[in-house]
């Protein structure tokens, strides 16, 4: 009976162990080895046109052809936020609290895969992000909210 008592005592520290060790590599952004010896498509370069229709390959956490497309973007999309053009020039840690309720208004009120759009279109019109925000916007990216 004791040994079963200090087997399943073992197992369980060795999970408790494990899961431990998985956070922290997640947290430190430690890359998993892939256990396929697939090869992954080259990325289209960036003078091809991709379709805005294609979907995300799936092979990623973050779609790469999606980063490319908004890395290259030189148009200003809104998001019904034309009023925070008036902050174009306030640094990240100028902005009143009554500023930083507008961005994250906006923030809430959008679709959480527009968010890195919305950060493109904020960067395209000089505007830039409250410090008080990116927190919660980069949770939003990773999707914890």
């Amino acid at each position: 009976m004791n040994i079963a008592v200090y087997s399943a005592a073992f197992l369980g520290a060795l999970v408790g162990l494990s899961l431990i060790g998985r956070l922290i590599r997640k947290k430190n952004g430690a890359e998993t080895i892939p256990s396929s010896t697939e090869v992954e498509e080259p990325i289209a370069a960036p003078e091809e046109e991709v379709d805005d229709d294609e979907e995300c390959c799936g092979e990623h956490e973050v779609c790469e052809k999606g980063k490319i497309k908004r890395a290259l973007r030189t148009d200003i999309e809104y998001f019904d936020d034309e009023e925070l053009d008036r902050f174009r020039g306030t640094a990240s840690d100028e902005y009143e609290d009554e500023a930083v309720e507008e961005f994250r208004e906006v923030l809430y009120t959008m679709d959480p895969r527009e968010v890195d759009d919305w950060l493109k279109s904020l960067e395209l019109r000089e505007v830039t992000l409250p410090d008080a925000l990116k927190d919660e916007v980069f949770m939003l990216l990773r999707g914890e909210s």
